[in-house]
């Protein structure tokens, strides 16, 4: 069974496997119809044995399926610091916006700022990415018919400090009143945001004789994607800045299935909790590549 990458929209995107093959290749001949010829990905993804081919050789094809099986597929690559969509198929309404989220999502847990793609002038691709957020850079002579190159610019992931304009968001996350957050500065929290929206928080107080993290909580399609170890770095740096030796943490589900990565990094599970040892294992800042 392919890794699953995500749910988005009622659908289970996944990585491609070879016996996808036919399927995929059929939901991409309906979608792109005429249209094959001037998108030579779509068209080499449109035979099922080329398309099996690309999935087994490690290129970045995914399917999205629904209840009546795989009704999208798409594929991605990295490219000059930006995301490129190779080919976006759907069948079902919802299922390309599924796919391209998935892949902007990818992208962004790389650190990549853009995804771009080639469509063909005029066509129902054109309108559909205009919606999502793309726009035109850049004009090219396709083999059958002009292509567009669309861009959209990533929101980018960041940990920072909690702002008193994150109030409503940081309430719904940690079930506290809003005026806790809105009326005073929180030293010692931090919210994961993607751009403008939070999408978790994390913190880090004294109790009594040592540091504790509250958290990291994160938003369901947020997690497992290296957010909670970040947040987690961010919350023992500012014990460490504030003469904390060790900080503890709750092994919660969340942080549970990263206990060897946690490991790695000084965390040492000890029954229903993470302890870090600050001074033999000090907090360094990092960004999420």
């Amino acid at each position: 069974m392919a890794p699953t990458v995500g749910h988005s929209s009622g659908f289970i995107v996944r990585a491609a496997e070879p016996a996808d093959a036919p399927t995929a290749a059929s939901v991409v001949r309906e979608a792109y119809g005429d249209l094959l010829e001037s998108c030579p990905a779509a068209a080499e993804a449109a035979d099922a044995e080329r398309l099996a081919m690309l999935i087994q050789t490690g290129a970045a094809v995914l399917v999205a399926e629904g209840q009546s099986g795989i009704v999208g597929a798409a594929s991605w690559r990295e490219d000059d610091g930006a995301a490129w969509i190779e080919f976006a198929a759907s069948v079902q309404p919802r299922a390309g916006r599924a796919l391209v989220r998935t892949i902007e999502r990818r992208a962004q847990d790389r650190g990549l700022r853009f995804a771009r793609v080639a469509v063909v002038e005029g066509s129902r691709a054109q309108a559909a990415f205009a919606f999502w957020g793309y726009t035109p850079v850049a004009r090219r002579e396709g083999v059958a018919r002009p292509l567009l190159v669309l861009e959209r610019r990533l929101p980018l992931l960041t940990v920072r400090e909690v702002r008193r304009a994150d109030a409503e968001a940081l309430a719904s996350l940690t079930g506290r009143d809003a005026w806790f957050f809105a009326e005073l500065a929180r030293p010692g929290w931090y919210a994961a945001a993607d751009g403008e929206r939070v999408v978790g928080v994390v913190w880090a107080e004294r109790r009594e004789a040592d540091w504790r993290v509250g958290g990291p909580l994160l938003l369901e399609e947020y997690r497992g994607r290296g957010l909670e170890r970040w947040m987690l770095e961010r919350a023992a740096q500012y014990a460490a800045m504030h003469g904390a030796q060790r900080i503890v943490a709750a092994a919660s589900p969340l942080l549970i299935p990263l206990a060897r990565e946690l490991e790695e990094r000084g965390w040492q599970r000890e029954g229903d909790r993470f302890v870090r040892d600050l001074i033999a294992f000090p907090p360094l800042l990092e960004t999420l590549v």
